[in-house]
């Protein structure tokens, strides 16, 4: 057939010599790289002979000889062959290609030049380079076809073939087949721009997916050109097929990184926004309970006013409530974490649960049979499952199912690199929430651990529940991740790092309340003039005797004051300037025997505040009722005294 066959304008800009010749060596086609080689016009190059031309230009006799025994080896075993020789004080590869016709026959050659000089001479310094490059360019997954559009004949390079999965060549390709080959999901997409490209006689370049005839998923990048001479002439279409499956691979892991990585950043500003807000109303709110509590105790319960101040100490303390639920969102809750089976608590939890979802919504329980020994405070797993199911039970409309599971999982690096919602390898505790509801739309999906974010109705939900799980979880160096699907349910998988060792039996003892009533003199140390009032105030009319200040430096002056008589340091762990954990040491400096109580509304690990005292650490969380305040001063008083202090 003539040899517009294949339409050489797709290689006129390549940036090597390209050309195109008969099996006697007639050249049919040839780029301006190629062209320029030679002392002749385009027009003047095209139906000389190869290699009569190499002769002219005084090419050496046996480079001659060698690319005319290659290229009969092409004609004659119908494969692409590939070999270098010296010319012009340069390297030259040739990659010489079959062109078969619609009867298996081969009617031309397609001829690559690649300068390799720089190739060569690396691979002279090193051959194992040679080797390992040789075998790159023949596996390389690049096929050359055209298309006659009259009669629907696709003419192609073997390695068509092989990117499509067939072992031997097919003894006929068309669109057809082609179009057979597709992923129905890119069907549409290709066709349209395929009829475009027609209709416009105009180039494509685009990405999609096969499947191989052995039934594997691949993604190859498909270009191709529309070039019709002339009305009444034959219409040629021709392109290149390139096998891309392993660069787009990673690129969409790449992808899922990046938009994980972002969504870790977002959710961390969120975190340091809600933690700082946290921390600021949570002194508002001990202020206002305590004001509140101090006015109960003077009026009598009967009086007009009092309904009116119980009412607004529920409704702080309410308030309290949502600033632990953004401080869990924050990863800043005070946490007393410590070995516990992840089983041995959720059992003892579903009874709670259970009166928390209510008939005729079924909770069921399917512990794993493995140890789930996990270090996190036990409090904080029941917020996690609390908050889990009261989602899960507002899902379902009517009736359902939710079901509660555990098991053990193991991660290598290989897992956390495809998709997994974990990203560090090792040893996993499973907790699962399924429940049979509604699901959750792909447009809500990446929204849902984001606080205050809700699909539920106004004054139904706080959008604070998922957030404060994801908090929760990646405080504990765990991970979290949502499966869900409309009208079908959803499952919310959580990742605990798994202890190793036996957990801890948890010590469900509740320590005895004990009143002080003694005169000891206390040393109260907070930054903030409305709390350290209000407590100041709580802590004289029980009889202590108190010392405020507020600052760190001003305490320290204080304590050197007034060293004799202080019994109790009580301090805030956030101040200006120095932290409550600086100030006890400096203090116990001067007052060795004090004893010490922290505040905060922050989390703040004991370890970091080991070296203080051999005696456990005392801490309250902010906000707190008076008497709760009261009580906890008592207690640290009341403690034995530390024969190393």
């Amino acid at each position: 057939m003539p040899f517009n066959a294949l339409d050489f304008n797709l290689f006129k800009d390549f940036p090597e010599p390209v050309f195109v010749m008969a099996p006697d060596g007639t050249i049919l086609a040839a780029n301006c790289f190629f062209t320029s080689r030679f002392n002749r016009l385009h027009e003047h190059i095209l139906g000389c002979n190869v290699f009569e031309l190499l002769a002219e230009i005084n090419a050496p006799p046996e480079v001659i000889a060698n690319r005319r025994n290659k290229s009969e080896e092409v004609l004659r075993i119908g494969r692409y062959v590939a070999f270098d020789d010296p010319m012009d004080g340069k390297f030259w590869r040739s990659s010489i290609y079959p062109v078969f016709d619609a009867n298996e026959q081969i009617s031309m050659l397609l001829v690559f030049l690649q300068n390799v000089t720089e190739l060569r001479l690396a691979q002279t310094e090193n051959e194992d380079f040679r080797a390992k490059i040789d075998y790159a360019l023949e596996s390389s997954h690049v096929s050359v076809w055209s298309l006659d559009i009259e009669n629907n004949v696709v003419q192609r390079t073997r390695e068509h073939d092989r990117i499509f999965g067939y072992d031997t060549l097919l003894p006929r390709w068309s669109v057809e087949t082609f179009f057979d080959h597709l992923h129905p999901d890119d069907m549409t997409m290709v066709r349209k721009q395929y009829e475009v490209s027609m209709a416009n006689q105009s180039d494509f370049n685009l990405e999609c997916r096969i499947r191989r005839a052995d039934g594997e998923t691949r993604w190859i990048n498909l270009m191709g050109t529309f070039r019709f001479a002339k009305p009444e002439s034959s219409r040629y279409v021709a392109g290149i097929v390139v096998d891309i499956t392993e660069k787009k691979l990673a690129a969409l892991e790449l992808e899922q990184l990046q938009a994980q990585l972002q969504h870790s950043q977002k959710m961390d500003l969120l975190g340091q926004l809600a933690g700082g807000i946290a921390h600021d109303f949570n002194n508002s709110l001990t202020a206002i309970i305590g004001h509140i509590e101090l006015a109960l105790c003077k009026i009598d319960s009967s009086h007009p006013v009092a309904e009116n101040l119980r009412n607004a100490h529920q409704s702080a303390t309410n308030s309290a409530h949502l600033t632990r639920q953004l401080l869990g969102f924050a990863r800043k809750q005070m946490t007393r974490p410590k070995v516990i089976s992840l089983n041995q608590e959720t059992e003892s939890l579903m009874p709670m649960l259970g009166r928390l979802i209510s008939a005729p919504i079924r909770c069921v329980w399917k512990p794993g049979y493995d140890d789930t020994s996990v270090f996190i405070d036990p409090s904080q797993l029941d917020q996690v499952l609390s908050n889990l199911c009261i989602n899960a039970r507002d899902a379902i409309e009517m009736t359902g199912t939710i079901t509660i599971s555990s098991s053990t999982v193991h991660l290598e690096k290989s897992d956390c690199g495809q998709g997994h919602p974990c990203q560090t390898p090792g040893e996993y505790v499973l907790l699962s929430v399924s429940d049979t509801g509604s699901g959750i739309d792909s447009k809500t999906l990446p929204h849902i651990f984001e606080p205050f974010f809700t699909t539920k109705p106004v004054g139904k939900g706080t959008g604070l529940g998922l957030s404060t799980v994801y908090g929760i979880v990646r405080q504990n160096n765990g991970y979290i991740d949502c499966q869900t699907e409309l009208a079908k349910g959803t499952t919310f998988s959580i990742y605990f790092p798994r202890h190793q060792g036996n957990a801890a039996a948890i010590d469900s003892r509740t320590p005895e309340i004990t009143y002080r009533t003694a005169t000891e003199t206390i040393l109260l140390v907070e930054d903030e003039s409305s709390v350290l009032n209000i407590l100041s105030e709580a802590l004289e009319e029980k009889g202590f005797e108190v010392l405020a200040a507020l600052d760190a430096e001003s305490a320290i002056v204080i304590a050197e004051i007034h060293k004799e008589k202080i019994k109790l340091l009580v301090t805030d762990m956030i101040l200006p300037g120095m932290n409550g954990r600086e100030l006890s040491t400096q203090v116990k400096e001067s007052i060795p025997c004090v004893k010490l109580l922290f505040m905060s509304g922050f989390a703040f690990a004991e370890p970091w505040l080991h070296g203080l005292s051999t005696m456990p650490v005392n801490h309250i969380r902010k906000p707190f009722t008076i008497q709760d305040f009261i009580t906890k001063v008592s207690q640290v008083l009341l403690q034995e005294r530390d024969d190393h202090e």
